[in-house]
């Protein structure tokens, strides 16, 4: 994902709430987040007038997620600012390390070798910490409240999960659980074992859920490297759900997730029996029978309904976004790039696929779904032009000599 598609997902997070009607009055909300600044991606830190963030909401509205993109270009590194790796590096030692004050804490950095002085000011990591709600002194911090969305896929909540190890071919591999859950009901959604913690991990257990339970307003994830990828960020436009992260260590703000987690691991795992032949789809065949004729379907201790009855109840008290097998493949892709070589072809996995003659040296976009990565489209200018087929060598070799044949008959 390129820097105006970055740009276009942060300025969908800024108008998301008004488009699902959680903000009563547009204008005071765009108000009040215009006292805020913000890291724009390829910017730096910027603060924007409230009516901006008016335009954006009608550019949404007019033309969807591409409405967003800006049509200028931006120049790059305005601003200095804390990378990543180093935010969390200073969000941990904040943590660990009760210094009482902010310049207690700078100085820290310092003798550490953490940080150097030329790297940024004490005002700056002030500024830091009180953007990211740190703060010393634990007497000053709010008192955490207990929340309960009033409707159904107001808001999901996703986690990963280390499962047990499988043995694939002669070795053992680490599983790991994708699992989403809905706040209201408490109803899981999606859950999948996959062999691997990742992004389309994380993707593919989206679609499932959005296939199944319709698509949510908004879905809560940790700070996690793959709740943060472009990938989540641009799916979760393309449905129009806002995608919000947990602060930095600070799991007990997901709660009822992790409460799950810990169900899944208690409840689950004990009872199933994992040995040589047990494979990964007998593993979520098990779990998905856990889920449909356990778990959702057990009165819940603190609603005191099943998750799908309080699911279904509540049903009729909100219009449910429902998209299709294809309209999903076409909202949940992964986009790749390639050269269309010489002879017609493009490589993708070792696989050869046939290309028109008029792309020939030019560099084209391609997409697939996230389950079927050979089931490649070309796309030019966000429309799909054909879907490309495999190379048959031998059918163009039948081609290319009969066209020969009929040639000399010819002369």
């Amino acid at each position: 994902m390129d820097n105006k598609q970055k740009i276009a997902v942060f300025r969908f997070g800024i108008i998301s709430p008004v488009l699902h009607g959680n903000q009563r009055n547009q204008s005071e909300y765009f108000k009040k987040m215009a006292e805020t600044e913000y890291d724009v991606p390829g910017i730096g830190w910027i603060k924007y007038r409230w009516r901006t963030f008016k335009r954006w909401l009608i550019r949404y509205r007019k033309y969807g997620i591409d409405g967003l993109i800006p049509v200028t270009r931006y120049d790059k590194g305005k601003s200095r600012k804390i990378d990543k790796s180093l935010k969390a590096r200073i969000m941990a030692e904040a943590e660990e390390n009760d210094l009482k004050t902010v310049s207690n804490f700078y100085r820290y950095l310092i003798r550490e070798e953490i940080i150097t002085p030329e790297a940024f000011t004490e005002a700056t990591l002030r500024n830091f910490l009180k953007f990211n709600n740190f703060a010393f002194n634990s007497q000053s911090r709010k008192a955490r409240k207990s929340f309960e969305m009033p409707h159904i896929n107001m808001l999901w909540t996703a986690d990963f999960m280390h499962g047990p190890y499988l043995k694939t071919g002669r070795k053992k591999q680490k599983t790991y659980l994708c699992i989403i859950i809905d706040d209201h009901s408490r109803l899981i959604t999606g859950a999948r074992f996959f062999l691997e913690e990742s992004s389309l991990s994380l993707q593919k257990t989206l679609k499932d859920a959005v296939l199944t339970y319709s698509v949510p307003q908004k879905f809560y994830c940790d700070n996690g490297k793959i709740f943060v990828s472009g990938y989540i960020h641009i799916v979760c436009a393309r449905i129009g759900t806002a995608l919000i992260h947990s602060k930095p260590y600070d799991s007990p703000s997901r709660g009822k997730i992790e409460r799950l987690i810990r169900t899944v691991r208690l409840m689950f795992l004990p009872n199933i029996s994992i040995d040589d032949k047990y494979s990964l789809k007998d593993l979520n065949r098990d779990l998905t029978n856990w889920i449909n004729l356990g778990y959702n379907r057990k009165i819940h201790g603190v609603t005191g309904e099943t998750p799908l009855d309080r699911y279904i109840k509540d049903s009729v008290n909100v219009t449910l976004k429902h998209i299709s097998k294809n309209e999903a493949d076409d909202l949940f892709f992964h986009t790749i790039y390639r050269t269309v070589r010489g002879d017609c072809v493009v490589s993708f996995k070792n696989v050869l696929f046939e290309v028109p003659a008029k792309y020939i040296g030019k560099k084209v976009e391609l997409r697939h779904p996230l389950d079927d990565p050979f089931d490649l489209r070309l796309y030019e200018d966000n429309k799909q032009v054909i879907k490309l087929t495999k190379l048959d060598k031998n059918f163009n070799a039948e081609s290319t000599i009969n066209y020969h044949i009929e040639e000399e008959e010819d002369v």
